[in-house]
């Protein structure tokens, strides 16, 4: 190997395990920031009143008012509030049914 060569691959190397390193830090920043939202929606739950409900029932979605009493806290303590509850393209309603478009 000529020591062009090994230049190369010592540079390749270290492109590598820098884009490698890189992608580690944006992975456990993103954890982080999951988890500082999670918390952050914990804290306005309780804050506002919002009971959990009982292991192995299904959340209803919020009325208007408490959605946006939500947002705003969420908001204050520096968090986008999310766009839908639920699961799907436009959440459930308060029967469980899917909706389309509605936040």
């Amino acid at each position: 190997m000529t020591l062009k060569q090994a230049h190369k691959t010592v540079f390749a190397l270290t492109v590598l395990l820098s884009l490698t390193f890189m992608g580690v830090q944006a992975s456990a920043q993103q954890q982080k920031s999951r988890e500082a939202m999670k918390e952050a929606f914990r804290a306005c739950s309780e804050e506002l009143g919002i009971e959990r409900p009982e292991a192995g029932q299904r959340p209803q979605a919020p009325d208007e008012e408490t959605r946006a009493k939500m947002d705003a806290c969420l908001k204050e303590k520096g968090f986008e509030p999310p766009v839908k509850f639920g699961h799907g393209p436009g959440g459930h309603d308060e029967q469980g049914r899917p909706t389309e478009g509605v936040r």
